[in-house]
């Protein structure tokens, strides 16, 4: 035997095994398809909806994967471990949607054709097998507990955000300050101008407070354009010229 031949040998084996660990594990998901469908029919209205969602955006998501088996190119250019992945999926949602058991079937006529393998009886070792299962198991656990630790730290981050905000918000009430676009502040610069004579200049600076409803620390401070200065030097509020000084041309 050539080193070649060993070589070809070695990879027909190792997918034999890969279709293979692929089929169980689509077959363990397929399992928990059912399950979620029995937890459908039990719920009750609202949780139903929920929980039809979630299966609906899963069986869409598992459409897209298995979108390219139909096309030529994409065999020609798959690995192994490509063909491997949606032969899982295939086999997990084929028993429940009719795009996925359409793709089982072109997979399988595909690897025969290609490859001389029989993906619902690859003749892979049953002991290769399972250790490549277990190895598959515990990646993917893996994987899940990384996603639920990354969860777990954004939700964390937005509960010190909304403590931090709410400190700030309890030490502004401690020391006697409302929150600045509020009824309360507004009130208080009403009292505090109380005794002003002009009236209606009193009215116009509450009204705009209110319309503007902007801490000054918020705000940005903008310097009026050079050709914006140039025109109100050049020209009165009735827009006659005027002379330097203020008087008519």
């Amino acid at each position: 035997m050539s080193e070649a031949d060993g070589m070809e040998d070695a990879v027909d084996a190792a997918m034999r095994t890969g279709l293979m660990v692929a089929a169980r594990i689509g077959e363990q998901l397929a399992r928990m398809r059912e399950q979620e469908q029995r937890n459908i029919a039990a719920a009750q209205e609202q949780r139903a909806r929920q929980l039809q969602e979630r299966f609906d955006a899963q069986r869409a998501a598992a459409r897209a994967q298995l979108a390219p088996v139909g096309r030529e190119d994409w065999w020609d250019k798959a690995t192994p471990e490509m063909i491997e992945r949606v032969h899982e999926t295939a086999t997990a949602w084929k028993a429940y949607d009719p795009e996925a058991s359409q793709a089982s079937e072109i997979i399988r006529d595909q690897v025969q054709g290609r490859y001389g393998i029989d993906v619902n009886n690859t003749g892979a070792d049953e002991a290769s097998v399972s250790a490549a299962l277990v190895r598959a198991q515990q990646t993917r656990s893996e994987a899940e507990s990384e996603r639920a630790k990354a969860t777990a730290a954004r939700r964390d981050e937005a509960v010190a955000g909304a403590a931090v905000a709410g400190a700030n918000r309890q030490d502004l009430e401690a020391r006697g300050e409302p929150a600045w676009d509020t009824g309360e502040r507004r009130q208080q610069l009403a009292e505090s101008m109380e005794g002003n004579g002009d009236r209606e200049a009193v009215n116009s600076r509450l009204m705009a407070d209110k319309h503007q409803g902007t801490h000054p620390s918020a705000a940005v401070t903008q310097k009026p354009s050079l050709a914006k200065t140039s025109k109100m030097t050049k020209h009165g509020s009735n827009g006659k010229t005027l002379e330097r000084g203020g008087l008519e041309r």
